[in-house]
């Protein structure tokens, strides 16, 4: 069994390849007028995509997608996902169990349903 301190530095090399390779793929696509950066804090373990730059006259600066490692179980929080991506699906690929996803965003009695990790 992986200790908690290992699953951790792997969910942290995972986020961090995960959040660029989105920002790269967004940065590529056609059409696209807008800016998105990976913010990557692997001391507090943060890891977001933020979208900036100007569209139609108007700034925008949006955090899209902000996940955190919680240090004491290693269970990865889902802040914020304001992007049509199935994200408890796309973790999957890369080994990250839905178990292991804390839905942040949603009431803590919702925590552990669907799949999810409670805490």
């Amino acid at each position: 069994m992986d200790t908690i301190q290992s699953k951790i530095e792997k969910y942290q090399n995972i986020l961090t390849q995960y959040i660029e390779k989105l920002a790269e793929e967004k940065n590529n696509s056609l059409g696209n007028e807008l800016s998105y950066q990976p913010i990557i804090d692997t001391k507090r373990l943060h890891f977001q995509l933020v979208e900036l730059g100007w569209y139609k006259k108007r700034y925008i600066h949006a955090v899209l997608i902000h996940l955190d490692i919680n240090p004491e179980t290693g269970n990865i929080w889902v802040q914020k996902n304001d992007t049509e991506i199935p994200l408890d699906i796309e973790l999957a690929e890369y080994d990250i169990p839905k178990k292991h996803l804390v839905l942040g965003f949603r009431p803590p009695y919702m925590h552990g349903l669907a799949g999810f990790a409670a805490a």
